[in-house]
């Protein structure tokens, strides 16, 4: 179709006239004045023209006109139909569509991201479609695909060839998926108080939206704060949630904690709910009290025996109990020792049940300068975890003089004793001799 508006050779006949006229006087200058302003107006860019170019061309315009579905979803089909429209006044030929597809999308059938037309009309529109599959591991987001179009045509009676680029733009809509990853929860003792952290992991494919986590109120393990709050937790995020609780019970078991996590997807559609229970290890904790019983007294170099008592303060019986001293080394620096074990060193001692206590003895020699000894307890509770703890138990050491101040005071005693005896010898001895006298 040819537009004699939009003509160049037009434009160049009309400017010719309207020089001639004035130059030659053939009209009026209030009429020559009105023929020049109207002649100035056909000859400007795009008058008479209903398309975007000036001049006669093809000029193709493209756009996405449907998405199906929209959004799309993960592991699902979804269809592209591209609207093509000729705008020019020219006829576009050998038109040829190409999508580059892209993560995460697949063509449904290969071979078909490439698809022609043989002409397209000035004002005609053609639609093309691609047919995709969605990745099951896409996320929610808009991805963008590239459209390449070529055609060829008439450009201002030139014939020639033209690519272009459009970017189409699809939306993706994933589902959120929450477990719970890990639950870092640590032995607790009766009627005590504990933190624990829980780690929550969006592994599906889209963000989780207003999430809460629920601590049921349980008789035995009570939250401080029954609910938390997230705002949302993005595919491949993890959450951190911490939370203080209270162990109201004796009972030395493992006892359950029930979890609810209730949240949204991006369009706030509520989620299935999931549910967890998490055991709680309550013991009654480490216990054991070491101290020293009694001790002989004890002098610098003179062998002694010092007892060590071991008492359960504890609600649940500690197993497997034993006690270690070991000679003392003088700091390890190969200075002299402070005490030398004069048998072996480990005490086996048992189960000690709650509120009970047992006893174990340990013959020493010391030095001036000991003033104690290290004991290491090693025990086991109900559920076998072993325990080890090292306690100083202070002993006396004492000098001479010491010795004799605090030995019972028995002097005046001894001379009353003395004074008897000695009377009684006398007396005796005097009958003796008076019977041998008498004779």
């Amino acid at each position: 179709m040819f537009d004699i508006t939009t003509s160049g050779h037009y434009k160049y006949c009309l400017t010719r006239v309207v020089i001639y006229i004035m130059t030659h006087n053939y009209m009026p200058m209030r009429w020559l004045t009105l023929f020049v302003i109207v002649c100035i107006s056909l000859m400007a860019p795009g008058a008479g023209a209903e398309g975007l170019y000036p001049t006669d061309a093809p000029a193709l315009t493209a756009s996405l006109s449907q998405q199906i579905p929209y959004p799309a979803h993960p592991g699902e089909e979804v269809t592209l139909v591209v609207k093509t429209t000729n705008s020019g006044d020219e006829p576009a030929k050998k038109i040829i569509w190409h999508l580059d597809i892209d993560d995460p999308f697949e063509l449904k059938e290969a071979g078909k991201a490439t698809q022609t037309l043989p002409e397209l009309r000035g004002g005609e529109t053609a639609n093309t479609e691609y047919y995709l599959t969605v990745d099951p591991d896409a996320r929610s987001g808009e991805y963008i695909i590239d459209l390449n179009i070529t055609y060829s045509g008439d450009f201002d009676r030139k014939y020639l060839t033209t690519k272009s680029k459009m970017e189409i733009t699809v939306r993706v809509q994933g589902s959120p998926d929450l477990v719970l990853l890990n639950a870092d929860v640590p032995e607790a003792a009766t009627k005590s108080e504990f933190d624990a952290r829980f780690s929550i992991k969006n592994v599906g494919t889209g963000p989780a939206k207003d999430v809460k986590v629920s601590f049921a109120n349980q008789t035995s393990i009570l939250p401080k704060t029954s609910i938390r709050y997230i705002d949302t937790i993005a595919p491949g995020e993890t959450a951190v949630v911490e939370s203080s609780f209270f162990v109201d019970t004796t009972t030395l078991s493992q006892h359950p904690l029930q979890i609810t996590i209730l949240y949204d997807d991006e369009v706030h559609e509520t989620q299935p709910v999931q549910s967890y229970s998490v055991l709680v290890p309550v013991v009654s904790g480490n216990t054991l009290f070491v101290y020293l019983d009694s001790q002989d007294k004890l002098t610098a170099g003179t062998v002694g025996e010092i007892t060590i008592g071991v008492a359960n303060r504890g609600l649940a019986r500690a197993k497997h109990v034993s006690l270690v001293i070991e000679d003392d080394d003088g700091d390890g620096d190969g200075g002299r020792a402070r005490f030398r074990l004069i048998d072996t060193s480990t005490r086996y001692i048992g189960d000690i049940e709650s509120d009970d206590y047992d006893t174990v003895d340990f013959m020493i020699l010391p030095q001036p300068d000991c003033r104690g000894v290290t004991v290491e307890v090693s025990y086991a509770d109900d559920y076998g975890k072993a325990y080890k703890r090292t306690v100083d138990v202070p002993v006396s050491v004492y000098s001479p003089d010491e010795i004799r101040a605090i030995s019972p005071k028995s002097r005046g005693y001894t001379w009353m004793i003395i004074g008897a005896i000695a009377l009684l010898v006398i007396f005796v001895f005097r009958k003796r001799i008076k019977r041998i006298i008498s004779r």
